[in-house]
């Protein structure tokens, strides 16, 4: 008798029980570990930026990560139960992340979930059993060749194994070959993502003829319709193996999403404003032109003139030292915009004043600027 095929958030898919680790990303509880961009593969499709490519860096959601405080800072911040360590592949600097899972672990209780990504299929069973020590929670595997001795050692020591995979058009016999094998094996699930372009390996997915789904989207053409072709045939054929397959909706509309809301509701500031209907922050800034930076000197000047001179709170601005410019609410701003401009521009200096939106993660994307 056929399982059945479970529609799930943003056009996903799923046979069998979600993963564990899958479910918290869906609430958007799940920190991003980025352990380090080094890696012993070369995926073709791997999407990583050039400044995280093979690159020995550590981010923690949007965070460049300097010391473990602000690994626990953004954790915090989302009301993280959990975190994926992912990379690059984490294994390639096994220390540090049996330090980050002790660290995660001992700060937020065993309960915090931990999965991990490796394409070390072939890993022994000595770091398998580090990795349990450790707190590991659920590992996933990608498979790069056909050696899966790790996956056998991994599932023989009862942790709980998955194998993670891209859709590639044109490749269903492998997709039905991998699934095969990993329920003959033991694994406990098959995670297919929809496959997605970046900056870093558009050219060579052109190269091998794959195409855009449409111009407002990173998903490849014939991504998802493979996806959804192996959850049925996984429904019909397959007996214990659950298959889910995550689409780029989901991770964007979603998964993000879900996490944004987390992380605005638990770090916006006196002087913001939440966007109506998206995880989006509203506030007043002054800055130097595109181009052209404030100096210390200059910021503290910028404060001091609001404090003195327009009586602004100090709770209701800061100086943002990181992104050079001052911030204050909106609604101050906006009353103050004209005569603000004269006074600073006694001195000279061209500033920059207005309304901006941005997302409420480390890095404060900017979605929209309106000057006053």
């Amino acid at each position: 008798m056929a399982r059945a095929v479970q529609e799930v958030e943003g056009n996903s898919l799923l046979v069998g029980e979600m993963p564990l680790g899958c479910s918290f990303c869906a609430t958007g509880s799940k920190m991003v570990l980025f352990v380090t961009g080094l890696c012993d593969s070369s995926c073709f499709y791997c999407p990583l930026s050039q400044e995280k490519s093979n690159e020995d860096v550590i981010y923690a959601d949007e965070m460049i990560v300097g010391n473990d405080e602000d690994i626990l800072t953004e954790s915090e911040s989302i009301g993280a139960e959990g975190a994926g360590f992912s990379g690059g592949d984490p294994l390639c600097t096994l220390e540090r992340t049996l330090d980050y899972m002790a660290l995660l672990k001992n700060t937020h209780g065993e309960q915090f979930h931990i999965h991990l990504y490796t394409s070390q299929t072939d890993v022994e069973k000595e770091v398998l059993k580090q990795l349990c020590d450790a707190g590991l929670d659920e590992i996933r595997f990608h498979p790069m060749s056909d050696d899966w001795s790790g996956i056998e050692a991994a599932i023989k020591l009862g942790m709980t194994v998955g194998v993670e995979v891209p859709a590639i058009p044109g490749e269903r016999d492998t997709l039905e070959e991998v699934a095969k094998r990993a329920e003959k094996m033991g694994v406990s699930f098959l995670n297919i993502n929809e496959l997605e372009s970046s900056e870093t390996n558009f050219d060579t997915l052109l190269s091998k003829g794959l195409k855009l789904r449409s111009t407002d989207s990173s998903a490849i053409m014939g991504s998802a319709e493979l996806a959804r072709e192996i959850v049925e045939w996984a429904s019909e054929n397959l007996d214990t193996l659950s298959v889910h397959y995550c689409s780029a909706k989901f991770k964007d509309s979603v998964q993000m999403r879900n996490r944004l809301k987390r992380r605005l509701e638990r770090t916006i500031r006196e002087f913001e404003v939440p966007a109506d209907d998206e995880p989006l922050i509203i506030l007043g800034l002054i800055r130097a032109p595109h181009g052209s930076e404030l100096s210390l000197r200059e910021l503290e000047t910028i404060r001091h003139t609001l404090e003195a001179d327009f009586d602004v709170p100090l709770d209701l601005m800061n100086v943002d030292i990181p992104r050079n410019r001052v911030e204050i609410a909106g609604w101050i701003l906006t009353e103050i915009a004209g005569e603000l401009k004269g006074s600073l521009n006694k001195d000279r200096i061209t500033h920059e004043l207005g309304i901006v939106v941005e997302y409420p993660s480390w890095d404060r994307l900017q979605t929209q600027f309106d000057p006053l």
